[in-house]
Parts: structure tokens; sequence; C-alpha cells
């Protein structure tokens, strides 16, 4: 067992030892902390003598950083931001172009990792409109929202039974064009 050191009229951080209390845990030295913001704490020996320990009643946390530039009214892609997210990390709370809001880190922002709420990468990358595959005739894109994802949905008339069909980007460019419809798929297996 360490010899015992009065931390007493001691500072770390912004804490300012005022007096030790019980100890929660034997041979755990528990000290209240007067914060220089004005709330006041128990912390442990060991949480505030170590490299990384404590150095607040928890307000550090919530006050911005030293360095933070103001990202409000600037844009970035599609996003333009409107206020600081106070939700602990540095987050900006942005419109979309598109309507959506959205909370976005700072660095994503400054480094273009985020430039949207998401709507950009919907963005369709082929128009397959008037495109036959198989029996699929495309019709237009559909938006269906019970369909999570980032795939394009086609509406597609099947030019062998005349039934409409709703069929991903992928699954009609790459996979047998003609299992996408009843008509086609179980035909072999009822002749």
């Amino acid at each position: 067992m360490g010899k015992f050191v009065d931390l007493t009229g001691q500072t770390f951080g912004l804490l300012t030892v005022l007096k030790r209390t019980e100890d929660i845990k034997p041979g755990r030295p528990m000290w209240l902390c007067q914060c220089k913001c004005g709330n006041t704490v128990v912390v442990s020996s060991t949480n505030l003598t170590k490299t990384n320990g404590t150095k607040s009643c928890g307000c550090l946390r919530h006050s911005p950083p030293k360095n933070l530039i103001d990202l409000t009214g600037q844009t970035f892609g599609k996003l333009t931001v409107l206020r600081k997210d106070n939700s602990g990390k540095t987050r900006w709370i942005c419109k979309c172009e598109c309507g959506n809001t959205v909370s976005v880190l700072s660095d994503s922002l400054q480094r273009g990792r985020t430039t949207s709420c998401g709507c950009s990468r919907r963005t369709m990358r082929y128009d397959l409109t008037g495109q036959t595959f198989g029996h699929l005739l495309v019709l237009g894109q559909v938006n269906n929202n019970r369909i999570k994802g980032n795939e394009a949905r086609w509406k597609c008339l099947c030019q062998n039974c005349g039934r409409t069909v709703e069929v991903g980007s992928y699954w009609l460019r790459h996979s047998n064009p003609y299992s996408h419809c009843r008509c086609t798929r179980f035909k072999n297996k009822y002749s």
C-alpha cells in the first residue's frame, strides 16, 4: 500500500481540492473538488493525479475547443451550416439543398467527407428508361421509401405477360433478366 498523500489545496486542471471525503472503496481516497465554473465534484486520487485524469466537473466537455472555427453560414457542397449542435463533439446543424436537416462533425465538413444529407448518394448513375432486359421494358425510376439502400429502383413492363414489376438497377443489369416476372420465373417449374 502506497503512502497517503494529502491533496488538499492542490489544483488539477480546473479543479481545486477542498477536502477528503468518505472513500467509496477501501484504499481509494476520494476528494471534494471545486471547479472553476462553480460546481463541486467528488473525484478519486487516481483520477486526479493520472496524466489523462479528471480535469473538470464535466464542463470542459461542453465548452467549445479554443481553436474552434465558427462555420455558421458557410456552405459545404449541398449543406449550409445553420448553427452549432450542442451534443458533445463539435457538430453543426446543416440544412441540405433537398430540405433535410442533419448534424455533421466539423472535420467531416472541412475535409469534404460530408457534402449532403445523403441525398447525393441516391442520385442516379444510369438512366435505364426505355431499355429492354429480357422481357422487361424499363418504364421509369421509382422512389420506394419502404426499401432501404441507395440503389435506384425501376418500374418495368413484362412484354411477355403485361405485368409491371419493380426491380433494382443492379439486378436488371447483372442478373438473369427472365427471372424478375412470375410468368417467366415459374415457367420451367410448371411445364
